[in-house]
């Protein structure tokens, strides 16, 4: 099921959009779609706070007083990756929108064509983000991880303090092995001795006895470990490059 938040202060506008959805559904085999409305940008910032999560979010450009744009820095503020589609009837403001890495901006009255091709786009974006993203039991409730802001983890008795790029660290209670389990999933993780897992998206280079990570920080390396090491980072950066 994919969920979408349609924020727009106008009753007919939600039907309609949602009306459209609803459309793409059908076409596309019943997809199963589920529409969330919202009437001001305050009651969905409310539902992300308390914890609702979105795949895509289609937001109107004017908002009553308020500008979609505004709201969709907030969303990202709050680290949500989810695709951004714009709806609006000027393209006044289309160059702030593209700073918070808008999909699409559409032009109402809404063409058929175009809202199919940004939802087919929407989709796949979700798709590619979902895939990144893991959930974990913390200290502080379950988190919705994305995989890539994750550095490396280190083990201690029976947790796990996954480092984040931000400098947060996360205490999971889970052994090394269910963990790396659940990362390579996702792809990019090795193990590095008895307690460390790496993310080589951050890896600046591996030496003998240590990988050095981009913010400085050493992790060191058992002894004959850093030939499998390096060949999993260079695999990694010739992957990442061929995709």
């Amino acid at each position: 099921m994919v969920r979408i938040a349609l924020c727009d202060d106008d009753p007919k506008i939600l039907d309609e959009v949602s009306q459209h959805i609803a459309q793409y559904a059908k076409r596309n085999n019943h997809l199963l779609l589920d529409v969330f409305c919202f009437d001001s940008a305050q009651t969905l910032i409310n539902a992300l706070d308390d914890g609702k999560s979105f795949d895509v979010f289609v937001l109107d450009v004017y908002i009553g007083k308020e500008l979609g744009t505004t709201l969709a820095k907030a969303i990202r503020n709050r680290r949500i990756e989810s695709p951004v589609v714009f709806l609006t009837t000027s393209l006044e403001h289309a160059p702030q929108s593209f700073e918070t890495g808008t999909l699409r901006y559409l032009l109402k009255p809404l063409n058929p064509a175009k809202f199919d091709e940004a939802m087919d786009a929407a989709l796949l974006q979700a798709r590619k983000v979902g895939e990144r993203r893991i959930k974990l039991k913390t200290d502080n409730g379950v988190e919705n991880i994305d995989v890539s802001r994750m550095i490396f983890s280190e083990a201690h008795a029976h947790y796990q303090y996954i480092t984040l790029e931000d400098g947060t660290q996360l205490k999971v209670r889970m052994t090394v092995a269910e963990l790396l389990s659940m990362l390579m999933k996702t792809g990019g993780f090795i193990r590095a001795g008895s307690a460390y897992i790496i993310n080589l998206r951050n890896v600046r280079n591996v030496s003998t006895h240590e990988v050095r990570l981009y913010n400085n920080i050493s992790i060191p390396i058992p002894r004959g470990k850093h030939v499998e090491l390096k060949k999993a980072f260079w695999d990694f950066q010739y992957e990442e490059q061929e995709g």
